[in-house]
């Protein structure tokens, strides 16, 4: 009997061992994986951190380009009453990206970008001549262009051009004429 103990302790033993060494491998085999993907991770974060370009892509630019005159107050000289000049939006550049606004009686009040894109950038130029620029801009709701950073003179030919990279995404033309 005592034998027989002897000899079931001595399988009990060898069978911890070799089965205790068989996941001690499994778990050496387990921790190289993950030793590889921490460092295959970390190389890709290297590279990027050395400078090396990652391509993205620029999503396609969204936008509408909106033009406001404001009205130039007005007084009857029959009835001496004054008109206060309105501000509206000019449907036509929109749609026909073209405007001839007159002179005298009307003035520009603002230009109004609306939607959403990356890297734009944004020109008023009289011929060939830069008038305004604002380069290198993201879109994300609208952005409002005002009389203070450009402003639209009479007798000038101007045109508002939007691109985005070097892809031009709006060209649109604004004129000017005497209608009184």
């Amino acid at each position: 009997m005592k034998k027989v103990m002897t000899i079931f302790g001595a399988i009990i033993i060898t069978s911890f061992i070799v089965t205790s060494c068989g996941d001690a491998s499994k778990d050496k085999k387990e921790e190289t994986k993950s030793a590889e993907i921490i460092e295959t991770r970390m190389d890709t974060i290297k590279d990027s951190d050395n400078g090396n370009t990652v391509t993205e892509k620029t999503v396609q630019a969204n936008l509408s380009c909106n033009l406001f005159f404001e009205g130039i107050d007005f007084t009857d000289e029959e009835t001496g009453k004054t008109s206060k000049g309105e501000v509206g939006e000019r449907k036509e550049f929109k749609t026909k990206k073209s405007y001839t606004f007159c002179y005298d009686s009307e003035d520009f009040h603002h230009l109004t970008l609306k939607g959403t894109g990356g890297d734009l950038s944004f020109f008023v130029k009289v011929g060939n001549k830069l008038v305004y620029k604002k380069e290198g801009f993201d879109l994300v709701d609208k952005f409002t262009f005002t009389s203070k950073d450009f402003n639209f003179r009479m007798g000038e030919s101007y045109s508002i051009v939007i691109k985005q990279n070097e892809t031009t995404i709006f060209n649109g033309k604004i004129d000017s004429q005497g209608c009184m």
